[in-house]
C-alpha cells in the first residue's frame, strides 16, 4: 500500500514494502531538480512565446488538428484561457483555425509551417542545450541517468 504524508523537513514517506523510504527533504530536492532542469531546458530553447504558449503549440503539434476545447483539456486550462493562447499563436503566425466543413460553427486549431518549424527549432535547441550538459558529466552519472529514465518516465504515467 503506498502512502505518501506531505512531507516537512527530514519526514519519512511511506512506500511500498519492497523499496526505499524517501525522506521528505530527498523528495523535495528530486522535484526541485526536475524544475529546475525543465526550466533551464525551456528557457535555453525558446525566446519567442511564452512557456504556455509553446506548451499549447507543442500540444497541436503532437495531435495535428484540436478544438480550443481539447486543448484546454490537454493542458488543463480553462477554455478561455485556452482560447486567449490560441489568439495569440495565430497572430504570430504559428497556427491557424480552420472551420469544420460539416460544422462551421466548429473550428479546428492546427500548426502552420512556421509553427512546425518554430517546434522543430526549439526542440532542437532544447537538445542542443541538454547534450552540452551531459557532456559535463562523467561516464558512470551518464549511466545513472540511462538506468533513472524508465522510472522516470512511469512517473509520468500517462500524462505526457
Amino acid at each position: 500500500m503506498l502512502t505518501i504524508m506531505l512531507p516537512v523537513g527530514p519526514t519519512p514517506v511511506t512506500t511500498p514494502a519492497d523499496a526505499q523510504v524517501r525522506s521528505g527533504d530527498d523528495i523535495d530536492r528530486l522535484r526541485l531538480v526536475l524544475l529546475r532542469l525543465a526550466r533551464r531546458i525551456r528557457t535555453n530553447s525558446s525566446e519567442r512565446i511564452t512557456p504556455s504558449q509553446l506548451a499549447v503549440l507543442a500540444t497541436v503539434v503532437r495531435h495535428e488538428r484540436l478544438t480550443v476545447g481539447q486543448i484546454a483539456e490537454f493542458e488543463h486550462v480553462k477554455p478561455p484561457s485556452a482560447s486567449k493562447i490560441v489568439a495569440a499563436l495565430e497572430q504570430g503566425g504559428l497556427i491557424e483555425r480552420r472551420t469544420d466543413p460539416n460544422d462551421r460553427r466548429c473550428a479546428h486549431i492546427a500548426a502552420t509551417s512556421e509553427g512546425l518549424a518554430y517546434i522543430e527549432a526549439t526542440r532542437a535547441a532544447g537538445r542542443t542545450w541538454l547534450a552540452t550538459q551531459l557532456g559535463h558529466l562523467d561516464p558512470d552519472e551518464i549511466a545513472v541517468i540511462d538506468a533513472a529514465l524508465p522510472a522516470l518516465e512511469r512517473l509520468l504515467g500517462g500524462g505526457e
